[in-house]
């Protein structure tokens, strides 16, 4: 997949951060850096050349992320 440009993110976009290996969501901007969360709460940010669009799979694998954190809290 090919690397998105500055202007085709948005917020909520589901994204692979290719430096940390890992999906996430598009939570803001900050000049070239783009914020990150995970459905944990876990944040970080990273320049934007480091993503890519997520696939359906790693999109299911944010999705399957969110059920088990809201059970793990139910469960609390």
């Amino acid at each position: 997949m090919s690397r998105p440009e500055p202007g085709e993110l948005r917020i909520g976009m589901a994204v692979f951060d290719r430096h940390y290996d890992m999906p996430a969501e598009i939570s803001g901007f900050v000049g070239p850096m783009v914020l990150l969360t995970r459905p944990t709460g876990l944040r970080w940010q990273v320049h934007h050349i480091s993503l890519r669009p997520a696939t359906p799979y790693e999109k299911r694998q944010l999705l399957a992320l969110a059920q088990l954190h809201r059970t793990r809290l139910k469960g609390r």
